[in-house]
């Protein structure tokens, strides 16, 4: 999942190179991995994660040069994002939209239970599947990490980070084939894919 998300991330006009956040036992081999990749980004480092995403994610923003002015997180388990969604995520941070993230609209509906019991029926019009990759104005991301692990805010996306500061996040079209892979099912589902892909 790691290399065809790198593969694919390749073919985005947007994406010039890629920093790796890998568990810290799996350094290594991710290295070995990276620097055989030679069809794909530039992986200009490979850093350890953190016991959280989201401090995995600032360690990775740790090692993004100073000058990028856009910085995408993805996350290996979503390897079938396609480039024209990389490239939509980075059109979606201009004007006030410091941040850009994939919806998916829902189909089904959506009950909030509290103790076994519904207690209230959420409006479909309102809610979005959030997916990544994500797209942010690097200094807004920067500062909005900082003030996290200052802080001891956690969130299951970046995107949580820049709301929580009262910053803008766009949302853009996102894709169904973009699945996150999650259990045995995705896995073998995953693993079809790539073998029948011509990436």
């Amino acid at each position: 999942m790691f290399a065809h998300s790198l593969r694919v991330a390749a073919l985005s006009s947007s994406i010039d190179s890629a920093v790796v956040v890998f568990p810290e036992g799996d350094l290594e081999a991710a290295s070995r991995m990276a620097s055989g990749l030679r069809d794909t980004v530039p992986v200009t480092a490979v850093v350890a994660g953190g016991a959280t995403r989201r401090e995995s994610v600032h360690r990775g923003l740790g090692l993004v040069p100073d000058d990028a002015a856009l910085v995408v997180c993805q996350d290996a388990a979503r390897p079938f994002a396609s480039p024209d969604l990389y490239d939509r995520v980075v059109r979606g941070v201009t004007g006030e939209f410091r941040g850009a993230v994939p919806g998916i609209r829902i189909a089904d509906t959506v009950k909030r239970v509290e103790s076994g019991r519904v207690s209230e029926t959420l409006s479909r019009d309102e809610l979005v599947l959030v997916q990544t990759p994500q797209a942010f104005d690097a200094p807004a991301l920067r500062e909005t990490h900082e003030r996290a692990a200052a802080e001891g805010w956690e969130a299951t996306d970046d995107a949580m980070l820049l709301e929580r500061a009262g910053l803008a996040v766009a949302v853009v079209p996102g894709e169904e084939m973009n699945f996150k892979v999650t259990s045995e099912a995705d896995l073998r589902r995953a693993e079809s894919l790539v073998a029948s892909s011509e990436l």
